[in-house]
């Protein structure tokens, strides 16, 4: 079990912060089929800055410049901001946050952003309650936001699941939804501690998939997410070759935008990745589906795991320069803010 000490709290939420954006836009080079994937690429890729020409690119994505990001990072960030502007996270914040960010950039005609947060938002629009206007989000859209939420509540995941509730409840307010988004919260929160390993964030990934199924509507009857990690990182932990270990988790778990599909590959790309953030990333985007969120989830939680260091520093600058952010100044911002809401970061 390899256990990441001597990082900083800045380095991890730095960390957390530029690999779900650097997964978002080096994700979306993925095709949707990991046939597809295997014909463009061969092996999977070393340098996703370099990758062959895709022979019909049908995906939502096809023309993007390389790291330009999508709706991952983009309400990860407008969730993120929230909580600096405000020194909390509160449901009417991410509620005016989401909505802001789609005003701003026109979201409702951009072809990635997603079906339940789409119509979320438009709700929210004509004055819906954020308590309820997410009764039938039931796709990826809370989890692939929520990994900074984590930080918020450390080292009380009880206390993690809530804020991850509360980061889901404006758009993804069903069971399945709060539940992947708690879950994906918690396991950022134990990546975070330099005492865990990665049996340790599997754990706190289940536990906090439990936590948020509690929660939220039961419109839907969907499987345990709790158990289907249970069942991913089964499968992923023998002496198959990652292609393999890949396509059993693409036929068997899911890669689709689906909440449990994707939380249950994600947690098991962050076990084959052994925490390396870069690597969590590639496997992502080689192994088919949604590509860009399964490498934004898994890559935030090896981020927090093993700090912005570990990453590839050109490529993060291509993603500010393309996107005219400053993540590190964002990362540092937030850093300020959630010692103030959390004091027990100061142990970290």
């Amino acid at each position: 079990m390899i256990i990441m000490v001597n990082i900083s709290l800045i380095a991890r939420i730095h960390g957390c912060i530029a690999a779900l954006a650097l997964g978002d836009a080096y994700g979306i080079i993925g095709q949707f089929s990991m046939a597809a994937n295997k014909a463009m690429w061969g092996d999977m890729p070393r340098d996703l800055t370099k990758p062959k020409e895709a022979p019909e690119d049908p995906t939502v994505h096809a023309g993007m410049e390389r790291g330009e990001i999508t709706d991952d990072t983009m309400a990860m960030l407008a969730i993120v901001s929230s909580v600096i502007k405000c020194g909390d996270l509160t449901i009417q914040g991410v509620a005016d946050s989401l909505v802001n960010w789609i005003e701003e950039t026109d979201g409702f005609n951009l072809p990635w952003v997603g079906p339940s947060t789409q119509r979320a938002i438009r709700s929210l629009m004509d004055g819906g309650d954020p308590q309820v206007t997410g009764s039938y989000g039931t796709t990826n859209g809370s989890s692939m936001r929520v990994a900074p939420i984590a930080f918020l509540g450390y080292p009380d995941m009880d206390r993690v699941a809530e804020y991850a509730i509360i980061s889901a409840l404006p758009t993804h307010g069903t069971s399945t939804a709060t539940s992947g988004a708690a879950s994906i919260a918690c396991a950022t929160a134990s990546a975070s501690n330099p005492d865990s390993g990665l049996e340790d964030i599997v754990t706190a990934a289940m536990k906090g998939a439990d936590l948020g199924e509690e929660v939220g509507v039961k419109y839907y009857q969907t499987p345990s997410i709790s158990r289907r990690i249970e069942w991913a990182v089964d499968l992923v932990s023998n002496d198959k070759s990652d292609e393999d270990k890949l396509k059993d988790i693409y036929d068997f778990v899911g890669t689709s935008m689906l909440t449990h599909e994707t939380v249950p590959a994600a947690i098991a790309y962050v076990v084959m990745a052994n925490g390396d953030p870069m690597q969590a990333i590639r496997m992502s985007t080689w192994g088919g589906g949604d590509c860009d969120t399964l490498a934004a989830i898994a890559g935030a939680i090896c981020g927090a795991y093993s700090g912005v260091d570990s990453m590839s520093s050109a490529m993060l600058q291509t993603i500010d320069r393309v996107n005219n952010l400053d993540l590190e100044a964002t990362a540092q911002a937030y850093h300020d803010v959630a010692l103030k809401i959390n004091p027990s970061l100061s142990g970290l």
